[in-house]
């Protein structure tokens, strides 16, 4: 199969295979039913943070409180609090049942900060390893994996994934499609997900995991079109 998928991809950098932008992927096969789950934090002086990282600013602390559960992200919950929304580490807090709704309160500013941990990350063709190396098409699918989002693992039907939004209408943690064979005839070989400013996150196979401008001469000769994932009802 792996020798199959490098097939495909290879036809399509070559420009020999050209795929439709079009039937897009069932939002169903993407976000999974979850219904959440209502847990309890187990200690004192817990910190609930802005994003899934220890990195990340100190939105409040708790002590033992019960606590709604929106997604989760590895080692993270998201989790609701009198109101308050943000990341508390999951062996800080109880749940009776593993379910979730990852998808209804994800916001693309999460998937865009998370990503941006991997900054640096070397590019390895096929590769699907965060912190070991990624491809352009790896990282994407890896970062919304993270977020319990299971879109599809290459470039050129990824592009199927979501609704379509013009480049005027780009939010964080949308996807952005080039074709980079050369000449730009629309045929995907090439993603990345939008940081805001007019900045793109995506594993360059020079740099590897980088930040790259939009307004980029070269990306915006290459730019295909763009899609949301979050936020597709």
């Amino acid at each position: 199969m792996r020798h199959i998928i490098k097939g495909l991809v290879s036809l399509i950098l070559m420009g020999s295979l050209a795929l439709p932008l079009s039937a897009s992927t069932t939002k169903e096969s993407i976000f999974p039913s979850y219904t959440g789950s209502v847990g309890k934090t187990n200690g004192t002086s817990i910190r609930m943070r802005s994003y899934p990282s220890k990195y990340s600013n100190v939105i409040t602390t708790v002590d033992r409180q019960d606590v709604y559960i929106l997604g989760q992200n590895e080692d993270w919950y998201r989790v609701k609090i009198n109101n308050q929304e943000g990341w508390i580490a999951k062996e800080l807090v109880d749940v009776s049942e593993n379910t979730f709704i990852p998808y209804s309160k994800v916001l693309g500013e999460e998937i865009v900060e998370y990503g941006k941990l991997f900054i640096g990350t070397p590019y390895v063709w096929g590769g699907n390893d965060l912190k070991n190396g990624v491809d352009c098409s790896g990282l994407t699918k890896k970062i919304y994996e993270s977020f319990d989002i299971n879109i599809s693992r290459l470039s050129y039907t990824q592009v199927n994934d979501g609704k379509k939004v013009s480049k005027s209408e780009l939010r964080p943690g949308d996807l952005v499609f080039f074709d980079t064979s050369g000449v730009n005839n629309g045929k995907i070989s090439h993603v990345g997900i939008y940081a805001g400013d007019g900045m793109f996150l995506h594993a360059d196979a020079t740099k590897g995991v980088t930040l790259s401008s939009l307004s980029n001469t070269y990306y915006v000769r290459n730019y295909v079109t763009s899609s949301r994932i979050l936020d597709w009802f």
